[in-house]
């Protein structure tokens, strides 16, 4: 059957969000009995995938369960830390411009011109371009 799987074809050419729900489709379609040797290349999958994202939870306990350990190593738990700090900075930095598209008055103003969008919310709303 292996011979015939598509799977590990397709993998190079498909981004990280498609390949996710394929993998775990392939550990759905293992049958329920199976040992976690079947399980692991399927894991370790998941982790190379995921390893480069902010998902430090869920990639922790990927890692914890390949390695054989109870718990995630101390590592993911200060990149955790750090995720929630730059999340923290984004939603600060970004804090007016999303009460003003929260106000039904200034999206009524917005037109589907980028740079009309942006001289509006310069000169009436104080808010800059973010680059």
């Amino acid at each position: 059957m292996a011979d015939y799987e598509l799977l590990p074809k397709l993998l190079p050419y498909l981004d990280r969000h498609l390949i996710f729900p394929l993998l775990e489709h392939s550990a759905n379609r293992l049958p329920e009995d199976a040992d976690d040797a079947a399980l692991r290349p399927i894991t370790k999958a998941k982790y190379e995938l995921l390893k480069a994202t902010n998902m430090t939870d869920f990639v922790g306990n990927l890692q914890a369960e390949l390695e054989g350990l109870d718990q995630p190593p101390a590592e993911f738990e200060e990149k955790r830390q750090k995720v929630i700090q730059r999340l923290e900075q984004f939603e600060e930095s970004t804090s007016k411009l999303i009460d003003l598209l929260g106000r039904e008055d200034v999206v009524g103003n917005l037109r589907s011109d980028k740079v009309a969008n942006l001289e509006f919310l310069k000169n009436e709303h104080d808010v800059g371009d973010p680059t």
